[in-house]
């Protein structure tokens, strides 16, 4: 398929994907995980059951009623370093904080100021 299709074209940028997916070993940096989505990472979860994921972290804020206030996309951040930026994205678009806030156990121990 490379030789039939031109450096320029739309699909060279494809086979450049397969190529270096093709072409990773096991102790190689940058691996590719997926091909649908190329940015998606190994995050190291040190649990004995589940010691690492595949997969991109997404911050969702609602209301106790449900309504989706903010989402945010996150790259391999730990839960308590996405939370603020979260937050910040809320008070940028509503124009104040939440008064009540709940999460998961991720979040256990840090401090929100």
């Amino acid at each position: 398929m490379e030789r039939n299709v031109s450096p320029e074209s739309k699909y060279q940028e494809l086979i450049d994907l397969y190529k270096r997916d093709l072409a990773q070993t096991r102790k190689s940096k940058n691996k590719i995980y997926s091909l649908h989505e190329p940015e998606t990472e190994c995050i190291s979860k040190g649990k004995e059951h589940k010691k690492y994921e595949f997969r991109n972290k997404v911050s969702i804020i609602r209301t106790a009623g449900g309504l989706v206030m903010g989402a945010k996309s996150f790259r391999n951040e730990y839960d308590g370093q996405t939370i603020g930026t979260a937050l910040e994205q809320i008070k940028k678009l509503t124009g104040e904080y939440p008064k009540l806030l709940a999460g998961d156990r991720g979040y256990r121990g840090y401090e929100i100021i």
